[in-house]
């Protein structure tokens, strides 16, 4: 019999993540069969709510969070830390002001939605609202923009993290 101890580290984080990024959609499926239309504000809740988590696991880890770099940095770790080794991308640093771009190039969020035969479009709201989320408990002076998405065809994602108006 093969123990947990046996399957290498980094194919247990693969396979954790995989069935992780899919269980949203399993329940989008079966909410959508049950009850039809007009549940996505409940869903883009529940991300909220995941969202705000990134907050205490930064802090736990002594993460700085003062500027949008800072900010930008944990986000994106915490983020592949959730959501696996899939989540592929890169923070790019402004050199003359406080804001920080986040590009990713590999979204797990958005092939599990491929696998599993739905819209990738049907994650792009919830994914907003888990950044916006995210990124308040993680520096409330700081918000997000959301410029591209692969989940509505762009080659990649790009978010902006800045001072908030």
């Amino acid at each position: 019999m093969t123990k947990i101890e046996q399957i290498p580290a980094e194919l247990r984080w693969n396979i954790a993540t995989r069935a992780a990024t899919a269980m949203p959609f399993a329940y989008h499926r079966a909410v959508m069969e049950r009850y039809g239309e007009g549940f996505e504000e409940s869903v883009q809740a529940i991300w909220r709510e995941a969202g705000k988590g990134q907050g205490a696991l930064a802090r736990g880890f002594a993460m700085p969070l003062k500027n949008a770099p800072d900010v930008a940095e944990a986000y994106s770790t915490i983020s592949t830390l959730l959501l696996g080794p899939e989540l592929q991308g890169e923070v790019k640093v402004a050199k003359d002001r406080d804001c920080a771009d986040i590009v990713v190039t590999s979204c797990p969020m958005c092939s599990r939605a491929s696998e599993m035969g739905m819209d990738p479009r049907a994650c792009c709201a919830d994914c907003r609202a888990y950044g916006e989320s995210a990124v308040e408990s993680l520096n409330p002076s700081y918000g997000i923009a959301h410029r591209s998405g692969i989940c509505v065809g762009d080659a990649e994602c790009r978010m902006r993290i800045e001072p908030k108006a």
